[in-house]
C-alpha cells in the first residue's frame, strides 16, 4: 500500500511537470495580463511620462471594463527611462527578467527604444513604441512597432509646407538626439531637393546646453527667413526665450516635441507665434478622436494634449493583438500586430499591412496665440 501512494505520487509529479513545461516561453498561469508601460516619468522630460500614463490607464480602465484580454484584466507594470538611454537598457532588461510581462507600450523617445528594443527583439516580446519617430527604430527588428509617423514624414512634409509658403533660406536647430537628428537630416534633404537653401544646422546638447546666444547670434547675423526647431519643450522654451531677447523676428517652426502645455508655461509670451507641429488636435472632427476628448477630460480634468492619444491607441492595438492571437506567446502577438489593419483608434485608422509602422497620417500645424495652441487656418 505504501508502495503505491509513492507511485502515484510520483506520477502526479511528472504529469505537473508536463503541464508546467506547456505553457509558453516559461510564463506563469496568472490573473492578469501585464503590459509594460516605458517612458520617462521622472526628470527633465516628466510630462511625455504624464501623457503615456493617462493614455495607457484610460485604455486600460476601458479594455478592463469590456471584459479584458483574453478574458482577463490587464495589468500595468512601469518603467521610468527617465528619457535617458541607459536608463531604458535598465527598463528592459529588468521588463525581460518578469516571464509575464507579455508586451511593451513604450519607450518615448527615439534614443530610448533604439537602446531597449534589442532587448525586447531578443526576448520576443511584442513592442509598440508611442513616439519614436527615428526611422531606425522601425529596423530593430520585427517584434518592435511603433503607432506614429517617422521622421521621414515629419521632416518631408515640414520641408514642403515651408516651401509652399515661400520661404527659400532656413536656418535648424536641433537636439542633438536620435530623433532630432533624424528630423533634422530629413528636413534638410527635402528642403534642398525643393529647391531652397538651409544656412545654418545648429545642435545643442539637450539636457545640458541652457545658453544659446552663440547659436543665436549666427542666426541674426544670417539671411534666415524661417527658423526650424527639433526640440523638447524645456530647451524649446529658453531658445524662443532667447531668440526675442535677442531681436531675432523670423519665425520659429517647431517639430512635435515641443508640444506641450509646459512649453506654453516655460516660455510665456516668447512662445506666442510659434508655430508648433503635431498629428492629434482636440479640434480634430472625427467621431473617434471627440469621443477620446470627451472622455479623457471627464476622467482627468483637464485638456487633452497630442501624446496621450498615442499611448491610449498603442494599448488598444496591444490588446486587439493578443485577442485575435489568442494567446499571450510572443512570435504569435507579433504576427498579429503586424496583421492590424482598419483599426480605429484616437489619433485616426492603425494600418501596419506588415510594415513595423502606420501608414502615415496628416500633418497638423499648430500657431501659439495669446498662450493657446490654436490650428492654423
Amino acid at each position: 500500500m505504501k508502495k503505491l501512494l509513492i507511485l502515484i505520487m510520483v506520477l502526479a509529479l511528472l504529469m505537473s511537470a508536463v503541464f508546467t513545461g506547456c505553457s509558453p516561453a516559461g510564463k506563469e498561469d496568472t490573473d492578469t495580463i501585464k503590459i509594460g508601460v516605458a517612458s520617462p516619468y521622472t526628470g527633465d522630460y516628466a510630462q511625455f511620462g504624464d501623457y503615456t500614463k493617462d493614455g495607457a490607464e484610460l485604455a486600460v480602465e476601458e479594455i478592463n471594463k469590456a471584459g479584458g484580454v483574453l478574458g482577463k484584466p490587464i495589468e500595468i507594470v512601469y518603467g521610468d527611462d527617465k528619457g535617458d538611454s541607459k536608463e531604458a537598457v535598465s527598463v528592459a532588461q529588468k521588463f525581460a527578467s518578469d516571464k509575464n510581462i507579455v508586451g511593451i507600450v513604450g519607450h518615448f523617445f527615439s534614443g530610448a527604444t533604439l537602446a531597449a528594443g534589442p532587448i525586447y527583439q531578443q526576448n520576443e516580446i511584442p513592442t509598440i513604441s508611442v513616439a519614436s519617430t527615428n526611422p531606425d527604430v522601425a529596423n530593430i527588428g520585427d517584434y518592435v512597432y511603433r503607432i506614429n509617423v517617422g521622421d521621414n514624414y515629419q521632416g518631408s512634409q515640414l520641408a514642403k509646407l515651408l516651401k509652399d509658403k515661400g520661404y527659400n533660406k532656413a536656418t535648424v536647430i536641433y537636439d542633438n538626439s536620435d530623433y532630432g537628428k533624424g528630423v533634422s537630416d530629413v528636413f534638410t534633404n527635402s528642403f534642398t531637393e525643393l529647391g531652397g537653401e538651409v544656412l545654418l544646422n545648429e545642435s545643442y546638447l539637450g539636457g545640458q546646453d541652457k545658453d544659446f546666444s552663440l547659436i543665436l547670434t549666427k542666426v541674426k547675423n544670417s539671411d534666415t527667413e524661417v527658423i526650424v526647431l527639433v526640440s523638447y519643450y524645456t530647451e524649446a522654451s529658453l531658445i524662443i526665450q532667447q531668440a526675442k531677447n535677442l531681436g531675432i523676428d523670423a519665425p520659429f517652426y517647431a517639430s512635435d516635441s515641443s508640444y506641450t502645455d509646459d512649453f506654453l508655461t516655460l516660455a510665456g509670451d516668447a512662445a506666442n507665434g510659434v508655430h508648433v507641429v503635431c498629428y492629434f488636435h482636440e479640434s480634430d472632427p472625427s467621431e473617434a478622436a471627440q469621443e477620446f476628448v470627451k472622455k479623457f477630460e471627464a476622467k482627468y480634468n483637464k485638456k487633452v494634449d497630442s501624446w496621450s492619444p498615442y499611448a491610449y491607441d498603442a494599448m488598444y492595438v496591444m490588446a486587439d493583438a493578443i485577442n485575435r492571437a489568442g494567446t499571450t506567446d510572443g512570435p504569435a502577438v507579433r504576427d498579429a500586430i503586424a496583421a492590424t489593419e482598419g483599426l480605429q483608434g484616437a489619433t485616426g485608422v492603425t494600418n501596419f499591412k506588415g510594415a513595423r509602422e502606420p501608414v502615415g497620417k496628416d500633418l497638423i500645424i499648430l500657431v501659439v496665440e495669446n498662450g493657446e495652441y490654436l490650428v492654423e487656418k
